[in-house]
């Protein structure tokens, strides 16, 4: 029997849930669709930055602390195995798991009335008569879609042809290490530079456990693999006996437009990943908040206004800063940046402060840039050229 919802979400993570969310806190027919089961595994750093705390106070009305399990204010920034700066008492960060927190933002969103169904991947779109099969066999109707489908996303395959360019995606492998392998305690995030070509590796903390993992452009790191067992040698001595997790991470090659007629792209579907951060999660919330006002105020003006213009006047605050990010990704990662990076940054004090304000969202990309271009590229370009 076929069904019909107004609007269709694929994809239950943050983008499908902020997205579920708000049309049903709207009064809007909406359901969600993913081939998992929650509470389900995802690969994930857990890194819930300022940022996320304020988009998530502003779409869901739920409380905070429930949403993560380790909190930290602190970062080490390092060069392969060298400590190249610590900073202390800067902005909070956040850890979690996405089996919890996933599954904790769609339970807000069927509490508010967005219908699930779990357990049923997509099989084809009809774009055209706005149909999707299930690979159950059912069948649903709709009059919006919202691929929120991640990175493999079948809607923005349906669109477009492909999911992603293979030349600007990126790949990231990770792990979850118990904290008593670990040779010191581990209190707070560390970033590490030169572990992969055009990409960083990380350690963040959890409670009872250490996430560790790599991510570099898949184009340029053809032995990733090779490398992350290097980068976990020199972290703990052996590689882990723990099964490595890999995943394609959009790397700031955005959708333009991220849609046609009825239907939107939404996070990780919609490259909406920061590629000097990493940060996606909070894109992935915004943007499932911004396709959702779009399609409330097409439906509550009969459909007369294009809902994917509408959708990208307000797409637009995350690219204007993805903008700036890619822009800047080609100062930071080529292998002269790299070097005059090792050498410039542990004498400055600005820098790594910069860097976190950028996380906590309390400075723009745009500020972010002028700083680095004003200040750090000046020096760098001093010290190559022995000015001092």
């Amino acid at each position: 029997m076929k069904k019909h919802h107004s609007v269709m979400v694929v994809g239950g993570g943050p983008s499908g849930s902020a997205a579920a969310f708000t049309l049903a806190k709207h009064g809007v027919d909406v359901c969600v669709v993913d081939k998992a089961t929650f509470p389900r595994n995802k690969l994930c750093a857990g890194l819930l930055t300022i940022r996320s705390k304020h988009l998530f106070a502003e779409i869901f009305d739920a409380p905070w602390d429930l949403a993560f399990e380790y909190e930290a204010n602190g970062v080490r920034f390092f060069h392969k195995n060298k400590l190249l700066k610590s900073v202390e008492d800067c902005s909070e960060m956040f850890f979690t798991y996405r089996v919890d927190f996933d599954n904790y933002l769609l339970t807000m969103a069927e509490s508010k009335g967005a219908h699930l169904y779990q357990g049923s991947g997509v099989d084809s779109i009809d774009l055209n008569n706005k149909v999707c099969h299930l690979r159950s066999g059912e069948e649903i109707s709709y009059d919006y879609l919202i691929g929120a489908d991640g990175v493999n996303s079948i809607v923005a395959k349906s669109i477009y042809g492909k999911s992603f360019d293979k030349e600007t995606i990126a790949f990231a492998l990770e792990i979850e290490v118990d904290k008593n392998l670990s040779r010191r305690e581990v209190k707070v995030p560390e970033l590490y530079f030169g572990v992969a070509n055009w990409g960083y590796g990380w350690v963040f903390p959890k409670k009872h456990a250490l996430t560790v993992g790599i991510i570099g452009l898949h184009a340029k790191n053809p032995h990733l693999k090779k490398q992350f067992s290097d980068f976990l040698i020199d972290l703990f001595g052996d590689v882990p006996d723990v099964k490595f997790n890999g995943h394609y991470i959009p790397f700031g090659d955005y959708r333009k437009t991220p849609g046609v007629d009825s239907a939107l792209l939404v996070g990780d579907a919609a490259g909406l990943v920061d590629p000097i951060t990493g940060e996606g999660i909070a894109y992935a919330m915004q943007s499932g908040y911004f396709a959702a006002l779009a399609i409330v105020e097409s439906v509550s003006t009969d459909q007369s206004k294009n809902v994917v213009d509408v959708y990208m006047k307000k797409h637009s605050e995350i690219t204007s800063s993805l903008d700036y990010a890619n822009r800047l990704k080609y100062l930071i990662f080529p292998k002269l940046s790299e070097y005059l990076f090792v050498k410039t940054f542990p004498a400055t004090t600005q820098l790594p402060l910069k860097h976190m304000e950028l996380i906590a969202g309390k400075i723009t990309y745009k500020e972010y840039s002028r700083y680095v271009l004003g200040k750090v590229i000046s020096g760098f370009f001093k010290r190559l050229l022995f000015l001092k």
